[in-house]
């Protein structure tokens, strides 16, 4: 692992200059923490791939057989503390692991389902008896677990739930009365994690056994993912021992909210992951697809396409593992048993979270577009492995919070830590775009704090401008730091590296200076700022057509992403 990083406060990554001695990248993986990534790979190559029709049949107990064979090779306890009879997996290992899972994006969302949003809730807010009572057999494969938050009425604003949960005569139970939309496992799973409000005012989180009286819906019929059970929860006067609240009546919302950033720390991986599968297919599909007399691979425009999907992915790989780093680090100084603590410390984390949510999300929904137009007439055909990652993709930008969510959370989270007094300077060419962004960023959050006050939540536009500036100079300086390391460490994949890092970054500068603009206007007087600090992000400009062709080459040599 590189350095322990210079802070420690939400938002670092504006206040310091960081270069490629202090980041984690996939370079940095060990083969201690690529072996539960290998034996995953096995397992879905040997039981998972093989039997995808019946996954897209809707066959859920093959799916059930599937998730109880993933607990007996401890693919379900990898996050859990040893102190709880888990593995206690850091998160770039378990990040690994969910890469190699994503060769099958239904399964993934089951199994991704099951062992994050279906378990940590207990993990993280449970008691002792609870995890005593549930845990081992989560972690096993025997109890499938699910969550149950989002309504017909509540989607974002999940706290407008209209669940409620009431007292019996006698004290020993809740009543739980609703329902719940787009559950995850929810045709099959054993245990939910359900919230509802007591007295219909008290948002609180319940454990709930399909025993008690949930009854599911039918299976939704969805764009994508096919091959996971999504369903309505009925609850009809379920029964819910008073053992089984989670945490503390009236504090759901930790427990919510707390579960959805834990979900985010790894969902970048998984995400690329599905890019990468959908460009290698779009690779070995331009080398074979003859037009004209050549293959299609050999067109411009067709290595512009190769090129763009391969240094999104590059750039996304570079701010994931990044984060997964940084995260690792802190959670090394502090007690794994100590679950407050731990959570605290991924909190530090949300605003990076927010941002590899939404890019990867993003570069993922771009790759499979274009993957599939490289397929031509035959991506729209279900006979070609193009249309159904297209399918499976679009759903990245809605779940774990929708993009324009977490575009929200970025910048008030760094609002309410406070605005930063001062960027540091650092290095020229590419180097200087970035701090002349970071200092950009810092005079848009200070116009917008000025000219709109306690209103700001008001002026989501600007938030989102702003938002997508700090997310384009999070990955700027992610893939400066990776390719700089690269070319430190001698390897002979530094030049395309490189290659990838100039093209994003000249088309980066013109993004952030053209979201500058839209804020500066929307400021009104208080403009002048931004635009004195936009005009500094000045790329000097590259022949970008001939590096995207260099990126390209590599593409179709090695039929897949070359990095």
């Amino acid at each position: 692992m590189p350095p322990t990083p210079r802070a420690t406060l939400v938002g670092r990554f504006l206040t310091s200059n960081v270069g490629p001695g202090d980041v984690f990248t996939r370079e940095d993986l060990t083969a201690d923490q690529k072996l539960f990534g290998q034996t995953a790979a096995e397992f879905m190559r040997r039981d998972v791939v093989p039997g995808a029709a019946r996954l897209y049949a809707r066959d859920w107990p093959f799916t059930r057989e599937l998730l109880r064979k993933a607990g007996e090779l401890d693919l379900l306890r990898l996050e859990i503390p040893e102190a709880y009879g888990g593995l206690g997996l850091d998160k770039a290992s378990a990040a690994y692991v969910f890469e190699q899972i994503g060769m099958n994006p239904s399964f993934g969302g089951s199994i991704g389902a099951h062992t994050g949003i279906g378990t940590m809730p207990l993990l993280y807010f449970g008691n002792a008896a609870q995890k005593s009572k549930y845990l081992p057999r989560l972690a096993s494969g025997e109890l499938i677990g699910a969550y149950a938050l989002t309504e017909p009425g509540s989607g974002s604003d999940a706290l407008a739930a209209k669940t409620t949960a009431v007292l019996s005569p006698d004290g020993s139970h809740y009543v739980l009365n609703g329902r719940k939309m787009w559950i995850t496992n929810g045709g099959f799973a054993d245990l939910f994690t359900i919230f509802a409000k007591v007295d219909g005012t008290r948002f609180t989180g319940f454990l709930v056994e399909r025993g008690m009286g949930v009854v599911s819906g039918p299976d939704e019929h969805k764009l994508g993912l096919d091959g996971s059970s999504t369903t309505e929860l009925i609850l009809d006067d379920v029964k819910v021992p008073i053992e089984n609240v989670l945490g503390t009546i009236g504090e759901g919302h930790k427990v919510a909210f707390n579960t959805l950033n834990l979900g985010r720390v790894k969902l970048g991986s998984r995400n690329l992951a599905c890019g990468k599968f959908a460009l290698g297919n779009a690779a070995r599909y331009a080398r074979e697809r003859k037009q004209f007399g050549k293959s299609i691979g050999q067109f411009g425009m067709i290595k512009h396409k190769l090129a763009e999907m391969s240094l999104r992915i590059f750039v996304g790989d570079a701010m994931v593992y990044r984060t997964l780093g940084d995260v690792d680090r802190a959670l090394a100084t502090v007690d794994p048993a100590d679950l407050p603590a731990v959570l605290a410390t991924i909190e530090q984390f949300a605003i990076e979270c927010s941002i590899n949510k939404v890019a990867t999300s993003e570069i993922l929904a771009y790759v499979v577009d274009e993957a599939l137009q490289t397929y031509g007439g035959n991506g729209y055909s279900r006979e070609f492995p193009a249309e159904r990652p297209y399918r499976d993709a679009r759903i990245t930008r809605i779940y774990e919070g929708t993009n324009e969510i977490n575009r929200l959370i970025i910048p008030t989270r760094i609002l309410r830590a406070g605005i930063p007094a001062e960027i540091p300077a650092g290095g020229t060419g590419d180097r200087a775009v970035l701090t002349a962004a970071k200092r950009l960023t810092v005079a848009m959050l200070a116009g917008a704090a000025g000219a709109f006050g306690e209103r700001i939540a008001d002026h989501q536009e600007v938030l989102a401008h702003i938002s997508n500036v700090v997310i384009d100079g999070y990955a700027v300086e992610s893939a400066l730091a990776r390719s700089e390391k690269l070319a430190a460490s001698g390897s002979d994949r530094a030049a395309l590296a490189a290659d990838m890092t100039a093209v994003f970054v000249a088309d980066a500068a013109d993004r952030i200076v053209h979201a500058a603009k839209q804020v500066a206007h929307a400021l009104g007087d208080r403009g002048a700022t931004v635009r004195e600090a936009a005009a500094a992000v000045a790329h000097p400009g590259m022949d970008t057509v001939a590096a995207r062709r260099r990126i390209a080459e590599a593409v179709l040599a090695a039929g897949e992403h070359p990095l």
